[in-house]
């Protein structure tokens, strides 16, 4: 390979340091993405008012479903990309690019021309109140006809990590933060586009990341340039794209559609607590996003790395890699349990920029009461990262069934008896039952590789 690529080998070196040293800048990245949200979030708060922000909260679950699609889909198609480059063989690593941009064409058709096909009924299964329904339409339009930038970004910087670039796909990235706060600035303040100005800004700046990422590979990156003769129907690698893409973007997709599911029914609760309650619920599920995407970024670079290193046969250092991340996302969720405690008023108010006590208070408990077991949710997200690097796709999937099945026990059951209590105890239930989940088979599954592999 070329020597610019050996400096990326996640084969070679001390593992948890290369597990960081990749990690960190995806994490970066990850900042960088969700700071495109809480500009938006804050610019249209402070501009347009708790009801505009409340319109966007209101559909923020189906956002949450689209950016799970594009990041799954080409996180599991990455998986076999990293393999490959793991093996050294440039010819399937080729193929497997070419593959995977055709399924990504084939889903952003997909996705954009059902989504707006669909706009009334979903607005509907959404339980979106009635004054808010013109401005979440307008958003979720735009962010819709904006899918073929969200998949392009996601799939080029996927690409790169998965031969263990993080770097190039953060800087990209930043430049195009700095657009999108600008943009929303003009669009939403000085031209009074109201929420699809929001939209339009992340859409735009998303595209731009796209393109200096393509065009970073194009110039610098060779082994990854695709040609015509490497568009060949391959049965058996489109299954494994197939498979790996599609039960990553399904786990994805089910855990965001049971959130769906809670976002209707906080919704609902509109009506006994008013609409700040859909700004509370967004705004500490941000939060509590912000403090774990960490441990989310640790699994992400996890599954690069098993798979990697899987395809290199270094099993050992598969082992020193997972008891690596789980020492530090012990560690991580300590100091993020302490954070939120000390500081969860003060994080509210920044992001939202109201000065409603009710989305303050219900956020802040919502917080304290979910913090405490991040613990479960970090083991649960390092444990599936390894099964998911190692090709394993049932029990991420069915974990990922179980987080759905108890989402909507909870909107059916919880909330209707508990309010907003039953918002806050949800995701620790199931946190719960899925760590158990999957660290049993994770703990079944390594047992057999250790003992076929000798390590």
């Amino acid at each position: 390979m070329a020597k610019s690529f050996k400096k990326h080998d996640m084969t070679l070196g001390n593992p948890l340091k290369v597990l960081l040293l990749f990690a960190v800048p995806m994490f970066l990245g990850q900042i960088f993405q969700q700071f495109y949200n809480v500009a938006d979030m804050k610019i249209v708060g402070m501009k347009l008012g708790d009801n505009a922000l409340a319109a966007i909260s209101s559909v923020s679950s189906v956002f949450g479903i689209l950016m799970g699609v594009a990041n799954g889909l080409n996180n599991g198609c990455a998986i076999t990309v990293a393999r490959m480059y793991g093996a050294d063989n440039k010819q399937m690593l080729r193929r497997t690019l070419a593959s995977m941009l055709c399924i990504n064409f084939t889903a952003v058709a997909l996705f954009s021309i059902v989504g707006i096909s669909f706009m009334n009924p979903l607005m509907a299964l959404m339980k979106v109140p009635e004054n808010l329904k013109a401005d979440a339409k307008v958003y979720l339009t735009f962010i819709l006809c904006g899918m073929i930038t969200t998949m392009a970004y996601n799939m080029c910087a996927s690409v790169l990590r998965s031969v263990g670039n993080s770097r190039t796909p953060l800087y990209f990235l930043i430049g195009s933060s700095i657009v999108n706060v600008t943009l929303d600035y003009l669009f939403v303040v000085k031209t009074e586009l109201g929420v699809g100005g929001a939209a339009a800004a992340t859409i735009i700046a998303q595209g731009i990341s796209a393109l200096l990422c393509l065009g970073y590979i194009i110039k610098y990156v060779p082994e990854l340039h695709i040609s015509k003769k490497d568009f060949v129907f391959d049965k058996v690698l489109l299954k494994e794209l197939l498979a790996m893409g599609f039960s990553m973007s399904l786990i994805t997709s089910l855990v965001s559609f049971g959130s769906a599911a809670v976002n209707r029914a906080n919704n609902i609760l509109s009506a006994r607590y008013g609409e700040g309650i859909i700004t509370a619920n967004s705004a500490a599920r941000r939060i509590d996003g912000l403090i774990m995407m960490p441990m989310s970024t640790l699994g992400m670079a996890l599954s690069t790395f098993v798979s990697q290193n899987r395809g290199a046969g270094h099993y050992e250092r598969i082992n020193r890699g997972i008891k690596g991340a789980l020492s530090v996302g012990a560690a991580w969720c300590a100091l993020g349990v302490a954070c939120l405690y000390a500081f969860g008023d003060f994080l509210v108010k920044f992001i939202t920029g109201t000065d409603s006590e009710t989305v303050t208070v219900h956020a802040v408990e919502y917080m304290r009461i979910n913090s405490p077991f991040f613990f479960l949710l970090m083991v649960l997200l390092v444990f599936r990262s390894v099964l998911q690097g190692f090709g394993k796709k049932i029990i991420p999937i069915v974990t990922a069934a179980a987080e759905l099945v108890l989402k909507f026990f909870a909107a059916a059951i919880l909330v209707p008896h508990l309010g907003f209590l039953g918002i806050c105890v949800a995701e620790p239930v199931i946190w719960t039952v899925s760590a158990i989940i999957v660290a049993a088979v994770y703990i079944k599954d390594m047992k057999s590789i250790k003992k076929q592999y000798n390590f």
